[in-house]
């Protein structure tokens, strides 16, 4: 199914507003005119390629290289949160990718009556609605065939940090959202106001594989006189069609008119080969380019750190460091942040020490020389350094290995 060929056109059809009267006959609360919008914002990131791939990109670096703390208990925590055995970053970097695409992203958050452990689990937010008294969150596996209050297949978990009994179990939800003027229940892409932009990108990259299905081949029209009868006309247009795949679907579309003669052996006019003009009121090329330039300025991204993108520039390391660090110091860094404090909030309800959480981030190209000491470094960077420090008097590849090995050791 193709986002561009299947009949669902609820884009451009969203409500000014998510609020709804209290007396609303349903018990979840529409996101979209249909309820459908997360799964058309679904579709998207996953058949425009580019859209995708600065998602992909942008939820890579603000997940970072994972969590670290310096207090056992919670480092504990991190290595495994759940009972499918993922880490803290194997569950955040899915809800920063829900949060990324669709605006929204859930986790639940599992535990016992006397909170002696605790579980993270991530909800596909694609499947998450809000219920109409915006506390609980509805989850259902299909919401186009969702059958009302009553349906064996739907999940109601309290948002946190409300808890529902579940055998021995308790389990809340946690909602996050991205900020919207006038939306109070469910939050927006930022990249929504570039919706357009992630369309064309989307419509440029069929107009491209239609051509290449076509071989580039134009369309046009062949006039062939001399055909004087119907039986003539079929029997060369079955010719035609043996030897050129007129009816394939990857070939030229071309329309073949027959002509009679004027008089016997006088014909009309000789056989020609009329190409139909091409759109010429804009380039196709210069609509695609613009578009992925508008879909980067709207996902406050940036080029280098989107291997989709190439230019003739090449693999510039000064430029992919520079962008990385602006992109650390307020894209990531304000992701980061607000994610720290709300993983603190959940932790010391069950006695984490909550100030040493920390994401580790790592440049995708190091500037520092391997084969240089610390203090050298130190120095480069503008930092105190002491050439008689023991720590400071080992070369970079030292001190990395010596980090490594010790990591290692603490796993045996």
């Amino acid at each position: 199914m193709h986002l561009f060929e299947y009949n669902y056109n609820p884009l451009l059809n969203l409500f000014k507003s998510d609020f709804i009267d209290l007396n609303n006959a349903t018990d979840f609360i529409p996101f979209g005119d249909d309820n459908l919008l997360p799964r058309q914002i679904v579709q998207l990131s996953r058949e425009v390629a580019v859209h995708r791939s600065i998602i992909n990109s942008k939820a890579f670096y603000i997940a970072g290289k994972g969590f670290a703390s310096t207090d056992k208990k919670l480092s504990d925590f991190i290595i495994s949160v759940n009972n499918d055995f993922e880490d803290l970053r194997d569950v955040m970097y899915k809800v920063i990718f829900d949060e990324l695409n669709i605006g929204n992203a859930f986790f639940e958050v599992v535990t016992n009556k006397d909170k002696s452990f605790l579980q993270f689990y991530h909800q596909d937010a694609s499947k998450c609605r809000l219920s109409s008294d915006g506390l609980q969150v509805i989850i259902h596996p299909d919401w186009e065939n969702y059958k009302g209050k009553k349906d064996k297949n739907k999940i109601n978990l309290p948002l946190y940090p409300k808890f529902k009994k579940d055998g021995n179990l308790y389990r809340s939800i946690v909602h996050i959202k991205q900020y919207e003027p006038e939306f109070f229940h469910y939050g927006l892409p930022t990249w929504y106001a570039g919706l357009k932009s992630v369309i064309i990108s989307g419509l440029t990259d069929e107009w491209n594989k239609t051509r290449l299905e076509n071989q580039f081949n134009a369309s046009g029209l062949l006039v062939i006189p001399g055909i004087n009868d119907i039986t003539e006309a079929e029997a060369l247009q079955t010719e035609f069609e043996n030897n050129t795949g007129v009816n394939s679907e990857k070939s030229a579309k071309i329309i073949i008119q027959y002509l009679k003669d004027l008089a016997p052996g006088q014909t009309s006019q000789q056989a020609q080969y009329l190409q139909f003009a091409q759109n010429q009121d804009g380039s196709w090329m210069e609509l695609y380019n613009l578009s992925h330039t508008h879909l980067l300025s709207i996902h406050n991204w940036f080029k280098s750190l989107c291997s989709f993108y190439q230019d003739q520039s090449g693999f510039d390391t000064n430029r992919i460091i520079n962008e990385y660090e602006i992109a650390l110091n307020t894209t990531i860094a304000f992701y980061q942040s607000k994610y720290i404090k709300l993983l603190n909030r959940i932790f010391k309800e069950f006695n984490f020490k909550t100030d040493t959480l920390v994401f580790l981030n790592e440049s995708p190209v190091s500037r520092i020389n391997p084969v240089k000491f610390i203090w050298e470094i130190r120095r480069d960077m503008g930092l105190d350094y002491d050439k008689t420090d023991p720590m400071q008097k080992q070369l970079y590849v030292q001190l990395k290995n010596t980090f490594n090995s010790a990591k290692d050791d603490t796993k045996q």
